[in-house]
């Protein structure tokens, strides 16, 4: 009776608003590329893409399903706001609401003159119920122009935007690069087999002012194989191309038979006496376990102890590895991880862990591996559920990312609680950080835990005084009341202060 009872209540709920909401938190990736200009202001263009899966959705009028998340942008220096706006970005209509779990893009254009900003974006679904905020903060430059002269009384000016990815097939030839379709835009660095054409655009502004309107120039577009440096001539262009106001390229590059690896994707322009008049690269990861290479064949370790370890593990451990780098890797780096632990093979697995950890530390790789397969070994013993991996839980994700804490303190060894009579007092604990590295240098981080569901043993972070994370200052007034204590009830405008400078989820 009561089962049925609560099933009627939800139909009822569903009909009157017409909104399928939860507790999910809005997923996004951002990328962004700087367009400097000679005259007036350049510009900041943004590729957003939203994670349907994340969002709650709205039935319409026409019966077709919609997701909408807003965005609040905010652009300033030291001194002002360039910009601040609120948008909405919706999904496109569908008439199965299952076809919502899937990435949709959308972009913006922001004009800036020439300096240093910060770029804050603060994300939330208002057909949610989760009233929480995801914040991420990105420092943004704009490059300017360097008006010396020569000897011959020229300015010397060339200027590269960053280079955007592009999807295969999608660019239309016609359109400024600002008014393609929001699908154009490529927002994964991470080549799978099945990726078998590198498309990519970039613009190079003022070579004109060095070089009258017409003089030769050589446009040369390289991939650098990153742990060897070097160049893959192969999958390169060179071509001859004449100065102007602004460059605008387009470069499509078969990376069928790129080898596994990671790679810079280089575009240079020279001049006819071979100097290099700007430059810009962008990291691309490749995995093409069937192609064999010398790149491959050769240890990324000299001594090759390294190889010898990670051939020793199973695959499935290899595979577990990987996925526990989540809390610590960089936006760049979560899209290739999430493919591998999904679908990775046994030899892509192995290489990105070879190739990992040799970039983190060329000298001691095989301490600093080591080091990192007994975290993850006493992670996975403390902080894993019966549902959850340690690296999916809070706690898990906190030990992953930043290491061992100096302190922990519980409930009762907490050395700030308040006399407390309740014997229904939450169980939390206090990890004390006396001083963290990343994502900055910082002293003296807290973060504290609450276990809101007696029924496990998985704690959910409820406030951190480190940058980047929750912060919620009442949280000791929850854990002191009682143990039904509604946590959603903190200071909305006090839950999130993100800063990853890509990806916040």
């Amino acid at each position: 009776m009561k089962k049925s009872f609560c099933l009627l209540i939800c139909c009822i709920v569903l009909v009157m608003s017409q909104i399928i909401s939860g507790f999910a938190k809005v997923s996004a990736t951002i990328e962004y590329a700087c367009f400097p200009s000679q005259v007036g202001a350049g510009r900041l263009f943004l590729v957003i893409g939203i994670d349907g899966r994340s969002l709650s959705f709205q039935k319409l009028a026409n019966k077709n399903y919609q997701s909408t998340a807003t965005f609040a942008i905010v652009v300033n220096d030291s001194l002002k706001n360039y910009f601040a706006e609120k948008i909405d970005f919706q999904s496109p209509e569908f008439a199965d609401s299952n076809q919502l779990k899937q990435y949709f893009t959308s972009t913006k254009m922001i004009p800036l003159p020439e300096g240093k900003f910060n770029l804050e974006l603060l994300a939330f679904d208002l057909l949610s119920k989760d009233t929480s905020r995801e914040k991420a903060v990105i420092q943004i430059v704009m490059p300017g122009f360097n008006e010396k002269t020569n000897s011959s009384n020229q300015k010397m000016s060339s200027k590269m935007s960053d280079i955007l990815l592009l999807n295969e097939g999608k660019f239309v030839v016609q359109k400024s690069i600002f008014d393609q379709k929001p699908e154009v835009y490529r927002l994964s660095n991470f080549y799978a087999v099945s990726d078998t054409v590198l498309s990519m655009y970039a613009e190079c502004t003022g070579t004109h002012l060095s070089y009258p309107g017409g003089s030769g120039l050589v446009s040369r577009l390289r991939l650098i194989e990153a742990t060897k440096a070097k160049s893959m001539d192969e999958f390169g262009s060179i071509k001859r191309i004449k100065s102007k106001e602004v460059i605008a390229t387009k470069f499509d590059i078969n990376i069928k038979n790129l080898p596994t690896g990671n790679y810079l994707l280089m575009w240079d322009l020279i001049d006819s006496g071979g100097k290099i008049l700007a430059r810009v690269q962008k990291n691309i990861q490749k995995s093409n376990p069937s192609i064999k290479s010398d790149l491959l064949e050769t240890p990324l370790v000299l001594d090759g102890t390294m190889e010898e370890e990670v051939a020793k593990i199973s695959t499935e451990e290899c595979r577990h590895l990987v996925a526990s780098l989540q809390p610590s890797a960089t936006a760049s780096e979560q899209t290739s991880i999430d493919f591998l632990r999904k679908k990775g093979s046994d030899t892509e697995l192995r290489n990105y862990l070879l190739s990992y950890f040799s970039k983190k530390d060329k000298e001691n790789t095989l301490k600093v591996f080591n080091d990192y397969r007994t975290l993850v070994a006493i992670a996975g013993k403390r902080y894993s559920t019966k549902t959850m991996p340690a690296y999916q839980t809070d706690r898990g994700r906190v030990f992953l990312q930043y290491g061992q804490p100096n302190m922990i303190e519980n409930e009762y060894s907490d050395r700030f609680r308040k006399a407390m009579q309740n014997l229904n007092t939450v169980p939390y604990e206090v990890w004390y950080y006396y001083s963290l590295q990343k994502p900055i240098k910082q002293t003296d981080v807290i973060f504290a835990f609450v276990q809101e569901n007696r029924g496990n043993d998985n704690y959910r972070l409820l406030h951190s005084t480190g940058i980047g994370e929750v912060r919620n200052r009442e949280w000791r007034k929850a854990v002191e009341t009682n143990a039904t204590y509604n946590y959603d009830r903190l200071d909305p405008n006090d839950r999130y202060d993100q800063s990853d400078s890509k990806k916040f989820r």
